[in-house]
């Protein structure tokens, strides 16, 4: 008869879970809060969502050293759950100082939580247990429940009702979690999880103040530098690779000083760790590029319903909770038959099937319809292949830093296991930011009424240019555009009519010669997308045509202006053009002023209520123009009477589903590559570690 599981590992079991569900309910917001309730570009957005996971899993490093060395894990725990807690109810409210207050706490409360929660699972089982990797698959189980139910939760209310109501669930989870370990203490062993030398602890260091004071204290202390650190997220690369160089270098040298099987044992940890940035990176897209992914490019709609993008978070957590039991149950089978996979052999089976889930990405890409919308047969697919990918890396990896780490310095080892998540983390932001749009990112207003109102609103607009011209600088502003908002109390079906022509203005004087690549980024963001059909028709100059590029020649008449146009039509999908209108000024003139096209532009929004905010962008840059093509900013003159309106980015109308789609699969065909290649080091160099992990010599 099989043993059963200990009950304490129950309790963690369920801490887990709600600490899980705090962390997964933020995560499924935070892309598409920053993105679209912030307004931040999604390169920045990546850079800001890449630091906090790197730090997330780098302080459990130092979380661990201070729980092995002092504090116990307990006490970690315990101050790691209010430290997040704090942190999810201040993301709660709507200010950027809080933001990053947030997330501050938020890291520093995980690098307390999460190494020691592990830490204790371990501690349930005595070394040779054969329940270790049953238990750790379970305690998997529970972070996947709390990661499954989050986004549903979390993530409806937010996109639904208002982002700061999930942020705020998000916070009540973890308060729960924080509940649920206090009072189930009573099922750990005294010596599991408490202090290593409690005399130490509690003596003061200065009257009043001992060492667990002082340790709250530099908690709560050094959240400023954290969230300064997010904030400036580019540091992230002089600050980050450095400090894991130093750990994964310390842990080499400190290795030689072990006997031999101990020694290689903590290689085998060194190595694997290593490969696992490279699963982990790649994994972690579905916070960040597959979001955005999933948002732009995947068709939502089931049963005349667009489902919220946060729910595909729920996806890969609900795959593991099906498949998780298989996967245990497996391990068991082959085991008793002397057939399991060793360790690194399952690294490599989850780094290809990681592979392979991009792979059915970049072939719904290929298959996509002329909208540029891809199956949702397809993300769900490759959300499969991932979770297989998962389960036969992360309980393993969990399990395996517990049992051939020396006892002595597990929490350290755990914490240097996590710190190569930090990495992937960081890696992974860069991955993501080669999908990114920012570049075809323009100024735009963000409008949102006042709660309860209908009726018509208004305020205007101007765009100003900076002009650098002869060594001077003058803004030079264009005449006032109103903008009439119509506040309804259904969603409307469009805000606004999208143009159907993108214009390009220059600007060249008399007699002279103006060359334009035709081949605009905008509608043409990977440069192979689209062939050229140039209709020129210029009244007061020639045109020259070689590849893309258009030169032109004016004549000698000034103050006139000259049109061409040209369509760009997609080569795999003929039937997609854009219509391009380039508009030449022919000028004596040097400096130009903005001007407005037409005086006032229509846009029809929901209305807010107490629970729902309607939050609103709108393009206007469209109705503006400068002849030479300069970058315009934009400037409010008068505020709205029934709402409130700002500036922020977003991405230039022209560039759709049609051309995202390339964006996203191009990155994702490389990574299916790499992802393969790497598997299959893995395996090759499989037998070497075995040895090392079992002491063969």
């Amino acid at each position: 008869m099989r043993e059963k599981q200990p009950r304490a590992l129950y309790t963690l079991f369920f801490t887990e879970m709600w600490e899980r569900f705090s962390y997964y309910g933020m995560r499924a917001l935070l892309i598409l809060y920053m993105t679209r309730q912030i307004l931040y570009g999604d390169s920045q957005a990546y850079g800001i969502y890449a630091a906090y996971g790197a730090l997330v899993y780098a302080t459990p490093f130092i979380g661990g050293v201070i729980a092995d060395q002092l504090l116990g894990y307990r006490r970690g725990i315990i101050l790691g759950a209010v430290l997040m807690a704090i942190g999810h109810f201040l993301m709660a409210i709507e200010s950027s100082v809080f933001f990053y207050g947030a997330l501050a706490f938020l890291i520093i409360g995980n690098g307390f939580f999460k190494p020691n929660i592990s830490s204790m699972v371990g501690g349930l089982y005595k070394p040779g247990d054969p329940r270790r990797d049953g238990g750790f698959t379970i305690f998997y189980m529970g972070i996947n429940l709390g990661a499954f139910l989050s986004p549903l939760a979390c993530g409806l209310l937010g996109e639904l009702l208002g982002w700061h109501y999930g942020f705020g669930l998000a916070g009540v989870g973890m308060v729960i979690g924080l509940i649920v370990f206090v009072r189930g203490q009573h099922r750990f062993e005294d010596s599991n999880g408490a202090p290593p030398n409690p005399e130490k602890l509690f003596r003061p260091i200065i009257p009043g103040i001992t060492r667990e004071r002082l340790i709250y204290i530099g908690a709560f202390l050094i959240t400023p530098l954290i969230g300064w650190l997010v904030w400036n997220y580019h540091l992230m690369s002089y600050i980050l690779t450095p400090f894991a160089i130093i750990v994964f270098v310390g842990l080499l040298i400190m290795s030689f000083s072990f006997e031999k099987i101990e020694r290689q044992r903590v290689w085998v940890i060194l190595i694997l760790a290593f490969f696992s940035i490279t699963f982990w990176a790649f994994f972690e897209q579905a916070g960040s590029s597959i979001t955005l992914f999933t948002a732009n490019n995947v068709n939502r709609e089931i049963f005349g319903f667009v489902v919220p993008t946060s729910v595909f978070q729920s996806v890969n957590p609900l795959f593991i909770i099906i498949f998780a039991p298989i996967f245990a149950a497996l391990w068991i089978a082959l085991g008793k038959r002397n057939k399991e996979p060793n360790t690194t052999i399952k690294f490599a089976l989850g780094i290809i099937q990681l592979g392979l889930g991009f792979g059915v990405f970049v072939l719904g890409a290929s298959l996509a319809g002329p909208n540029g919308m891809v199956a949702l047969v397809f993300l769900l697919f490759g959300y499969l292949l991932h979770t297989t990918g998962e389960l036969c890396i992360s309980p393993v990896g969990l399990s395996m830093v517990t049992k051939l780490s020396p006892a002595r310095i597990v929490s350290m080892v755990m914490g240097a296991w996590f710190l190569s998540f930090a990495m992937a983390q960081h890696v992974g932001g860069m991955i993501a930011r080669l999908t990114s749009t920012a570049q075809y990112m323009e100024r735009g207003i963000t409008y949102e009424p006042e709660t309860g109102f209908t009726g018509t609103d208004q305020f205007s607009v101007r765009t100003y240019y900076v002009n650098q011209h002869g060594g001077g600088a003058d803004t030079l502003r264009s005449e006032p555009l109103t903008v009439i908002i119509d506040v309804v109390d259904q969603r409307p079906e469009a805000i606004s009519q999208a143009g159907d022509v993108f214009y390009m203005h220059r600007a060249v004087k008399p007699g002279e010669t103006l060359e334009v690549n035709l081949r605009v980024p905008y509608l043409d963001p990977t440069g192979r997308l689209t062939g050229i059909e140039v209709q020129p028709a210029p009244k007061y100059g020639e045109v020259v045509i070689s590849d893309d590029i258009l030169t032109y020649h004016a004549g000698q008449q000034d103050m006139q202006v000259d049109t061409v146009y040209y369509q760009m039509r997609n080569i795999n999908l003929p039937e997609l053009t854009d219509q391009v209108a380039l508009i030449v000024t022919i000028s004596e003139d040097e400096v130009f002023s903005p001007s407005v096209l037409e005086t006032t532009q229509q846009f029809t929004v929901q209305r807010s209520t107490a629970i729902r905010t309607s939050f609103n962008t709108f393009n206007v840059l469209q109705n503006f123009y400068i002849p030479h093509g300069g970058t315009l900013g934009i400037e409010i003159l008068e505020e709205p009477a029934n709402g409130y309106v700002n500036t922020g980015s977003m991405l230039n109308p022209f560039v759709g589903p049609t051309k995202t789609v390339h964006i996203y699969s191009n990155v994702f065909y490389y990574l299916f590559l790499i992802s393969l290649g790497v598997g299959l080091l893995v395996f090759m160099i499989s037998p070497l570690l075995k040895r090392w992990m079992h002491g063969i010599h």
